[in-house]
């Protein structure tokens, strides 16, 4: 069976079963596992599978998930209010003295810096919201990414930004989104996606952070896995069947 072939049959065995694990696709083609998971990858990247833990599931459906648009800065500070203040005082408390870490934009990692303990800290970020809350704190040295401004995220992103982190160690990352579905972890922007998932990588610890309501939600452009971050930091008002999802991929924190 050629490539193109056997990711069409893949296709047809998501959308006929709603959704397959790695394992029974290998099976019913008599290919090798690994074989399988390149198909999906692939098949992921062209937006004809929805990538999952262990397999794949139809992307049949999905539009009800997606994301109308993406909110002004000021809107999203109107949103979801407490539940933020609840996330960053939880994301905080995994912060210790002496750490290098990364503040990503948005609402909520501004409430992680704003909940951050009067400590001796290193905070990185692209965020001039986040800067404007930690440049005043005297226990916190702070380095500013530069690059190509966003107003809608209030946030530097771009290839000078991108050079500009690449050379940074980094203790641990928190970075929201604006959806969660599945294993994928999505944002409204590619450059701000990009951007995003090289901080991950150079970070020793990876957090999540994001209130509830981004649970079960995709934007247009997945910027990394779930099952990489090391722990997802989100309100309590998650639900137990959300939460035991989740978990399977990884921690999760209220």
């Amino acid at each position: 069976m050629l490539k193109n072939e056997r990711q069409d049959a893949i296709v047809t065995l998501v959308d006929d079963q709603g959704a397959v694990t790695v394992k029974d696709v290998a099976q019913t083609l008599g290919v090798s596992e690994m074989t399988i998971r390149r198909d999906l990858e692939e098949l992921a990247t062209q937006g004809r599978v929805l990538r999952v833990h262990g397999g794949a599931r139809s992307v049949a459906g999905e539009r009800d998930h997606l994301v109308p648009r993406e909110f002004t800065h000021s809107e999203k500070h109107l949103l979801h209010e407490a539940a933020k203040a609840q996330v960053g005082a939880r994301a905080a408390e995994l912060v210790a003295a002496g750490d290098t870490v990364f503040l990503g934009a948005g609402t909520t990692t501004e409430q992680v810096a704003l909940s951050l303990l009067d400590v001796p800290l290193r905070v990185v970020t692209n965020s001039l919201s986040v800067f404007d809350i930690v440049r005043q704190r005297p226990n916190i040295d702070v380095c500013l990414i530069g690059g190509t401004y966003r107003p809608s995220t209030d946030a530097f992103v771009g290839s000078i930004a991108e050079q500009s982190v690449a050379t940074l160690g980094v203790d641990k990352a928190f970075i929201g989104a604006n959806g969660v579905l599945a294993e994928g972890v999505s944002t409204s922007n590619p450059e701000e996606g990009r951007f995003q998932a090289l901080v991950l990588d150079s970070s020793a610890e990876r957090y999540l952070v994001t209130d509830a309501s981004k649970l079960g939600r995709r934007d247009f452009f997945t910027f990394y896995e779930l099952g990489s971050f090391d722990g997802l930091v989100t309100d309590p008002s998650i639900t137990e069947e959300q939460r035991e999802e989740l978990s399977v991929s990884t921690r999760v924190l209220t």
